[in-house]
């Protein structure tokens, strides 16, 4: 079994048609924080999934959370996926870019989103975890999400995540 966990991005990403060959349980929710997926992670605990995507952080950075919150609360997310064995291999995913323009936000921009990879890699490093850098192939030469990827800025649009399953494709293991 392959867990995914994570946001909107997650939520919405119909696995089961993207990556049939695989079991799959989408433990994705439209709007969740780091902290929030914190607050329900113990329904994982046990698991001993295979694998373990996550993919976090953007509605942090949309809150305008300091990158030192964020950062604090994503060790913490990790340290409790490896101690409550919810999967034998846990990938981190670098957070996408967006399109800044079409998202109002102050703490929402290719900055600090590169700032949270920035932060995401050595977490991933420092825990034996895998990095997954799906980020460079969703940038356009300005740094921002490639418009045919999306559908408002930030969310996946059909295209997006056929692009998004081929770059997860290497590092799912059977």
């Amino acid at each position: 079994m392959i867990i995914f966990l994570g946001d909107s991005i997650t939520e919405w990403g119909n696995w089961k048609i993207l990556l049939p060959e695989f079991d799959i349980e989408n433990y994705g929710i439209a709007g969740n924080t780091i902290s929030q997926i914190i607050d329900r992670v113990d329904e994982l605990f046990g698991k001993e999934a295979h694998q373990l995507f996550l993919l976090v952080g953007i509605n942090d950075l949309g809150e305008n959370k300091s990158l030192f919150d964020i950062e604090s609360d994503y060790k913490k997310l990790v340290e409790l996926l490896q101690s409550n064995y919810v999967a034998s291999e846990i990938n981190l995913i670098s957070v996408l870019p967006v399109i800044e323009s079409e998202w109002n936000k102050e703490g929402l921009s290719l900055a600090n989103i590169e700032k949270l990879n920035n932060l995401i890699k050595p977490i991933s490093k420092e825990n034996s975890l895998n990095f997954v850098d799906i980020h460079s192939a969703f940038a356009d030469t300005n740094g921002e999400l490639k418009n045919e990827y999306t559908t408002d800025g930030l969310h996946l649009s059909e295209a997006g995540y056929l692009k998004y399953r081929d770059s997860l494709l290497t590092n799912i293991k059977v």
